[in-house]
């Protein structure tokens, strides 16, 4: 199922206008509210008047992942802590700051991702892992959004005896969480199994669960870096989406590099990602013109 047709199937050249209107917003934010970027740019003889379309991001330097973690949160931070609606110390360490829009931006990239995997109102869904994280919450409130019924568990044991009670018929959790569960008790294993990936690494007990099964699950990635859930998402054809309406991709040098188009809390342009990838800009067969991705991890 494909939650917002109008965007997710949006003609090739409208999307592109709509990205570079995203852009530019964003980088003249980050140029005017980020001290961490102001300063960045300012050493690059970046001139904001110089950048004035989507094709201009090649003239701005990376941002890597080791710069993030040497500055102080506040160095990204654009707008006060008093609207700053939540804080969240993401799985790289990295703390990330979230208004309004930014959490209303995420339930909409969550909500296509849970949506190709046809979540819905007959939908009983079971989400299994630590509930401080931000992209467990992101996935509990878009599955409520779509109308299905949410069991959150903390842990393993407790999916286990809800599933046997409820007749859950999805569950989504990390493989480390599925394997304990296939161990435990295998028959309560619900018939939906959406797996949650880390972006930048490799999954490779997930890998020996689906060989050991014979099956393919659906996967919808987290960002380490980001903090949300769905930045990837595999659709109804097995294909792995990035959200590029919202999560701007580039490949140099074979590697991954990223923009979150919409982040208003804290910004990060051009991330490094260091991650060798292959970008496909076609029109997928499920009918999406969202980028397809190949993370060669």
């Amino acid at each position: 199922m494909i939650s917002n047709p109008k965007i997710e199937m949006m003609p090739l050249e409208m999307k592109k206008e709509i990205i570079g209107q995203r852009f530019l917003k964003t980088f003249c934010w980050a140029y005017e509210k980020s001290s961490f970027y102001r300063e960045k740019y300012t050493k690059a003889q970046i001139k904001s008047n110089k950048i004035k379309e989507i094709d201009d991001i090649k003239k701005l330097p990376l941002t890597t992942i080791d710069e993030l973690k040497q500055i102080d949160p506040l160095e990204l931070l654009t707008v006060p802590v008093s609207v700053t609606l939540r804080l969240n110390k993401t799985i790289s360490g990295l703390y990330r700051g979230f208004t309004s829009n930014d959490i209303a931006r995420n339930l909409d990239i969550t909500v296509r991702s849970l949506a190709s995997n046809e979540i819905n109102k007959a939908s009983t869904v079971i989400i299994c892992g630590k509930y401080s994280s931000q992209y467990l919450l992101d996935l509990h409130y878009a599955a409520e959004a779509l109308g299905a019924t949410v069991i959150p568990c903390n842990d393993v044991q407790s999916a286990i005896d809800i599933s046997n009670i409820f007749n859950a018929n999805t569950l989504i959790t990390t493989s480390k969480n599925l394997q304990e569960i296939l161990n435990k008790a295998p028959d309560t294993l619900p018939p939906k199994v959406i797996a949650l990936v880390n972006t930048f690494e490799k999954d490779i007990l997930l890998k020996e669960i689906e060989t050991k099964l014979n099956c393919t699950f659906s996967k919808i990635y987290m960002s380490r870096y980001f903090g949300l859930a769905g930045i990837f998402f595999t659709c109804e054809e097995n294909k792995l989406h990035i959200q590029d309406d919202y999560l701007y991709p580039e490949i140099i040098d074979g590697n991954l590099v990223i923009t979150p188009l919409s982040f208003e809390a804290m910004p990060i342009i051009r991330l490094q990602t260091n991650i060798p990838a292959k970008l496909n800009k076609d029109t997928c067969k499920c009918g999406r013109t969202l980028a397809t991705i190949e993370l060669e991890l």
